[in-house]
């Protein structure tokens, strides 16, 4: 019966509380070098990821998603100066690989501090799957990745 009590009081308690928003997060050190040759220039530290090369190089992640839908991707990134630029998208793709639904590609709005490039525009049909692609130039950053 006291059991029985608890578990009813815990029942009821956990309706009363505000529903969370479901929210993913994973490090920018998930992702892999969009062109395997390239793996040598890009260095990690605390789970960012820094393209250390002379040239503007691709990083791509993979997002894991739960059910079908529209995401919003916000990918945190940092660029000292405009020539330090961290541009990404946000792509979802369906499970043949024959349709994609695309983000706009969108740049750092301001250098010199990490900032959060919002990008909306993803669509992942049933079985389909997400990931981030930032194109990076020399010196720049992607700290993290939240959908």
């Amino acid at each position: 019966m006291k059991k029985t009590l608890l578990l009813s009081l815990f029942s009821l308690t956990l309706g009363l509380l505000p529903e969370v928003a479901s929210a993913r997060s994973v490090s920018a050190f998930n992702g892999l070098a969009s062109h395997p040759s390239e793996a040598s220039c890009w260095n990690h530290g605390f789970g960012g990821i820094t393209n250390n090369c002379t040239a503007t190089r691709r990083w791509c992640m993979p997002l894991t998603v739960d059910p079908a839908g529209s995401y919003n991707v916000y990918i945190a990134a940092y660029g000292a100066s405009p020539s330090n630029n961290v541009g990404c998208f946000a792509t979802g793709v369906n499970r043949e690989l024959t349709a994609a639904w695309s983000s706009a590609t969108t740049y750092l709005p301001a250098f010199g501090s990490s900032q959060v490039l919002s990008l909306s525009g993803a669509y992942v049909p049933p079985g389909g799957s997400l990931y981030a692609c930032c194109d990076v130039a020399p010196g720049g950053r992607i700290n993290n990745v939240l959908w």
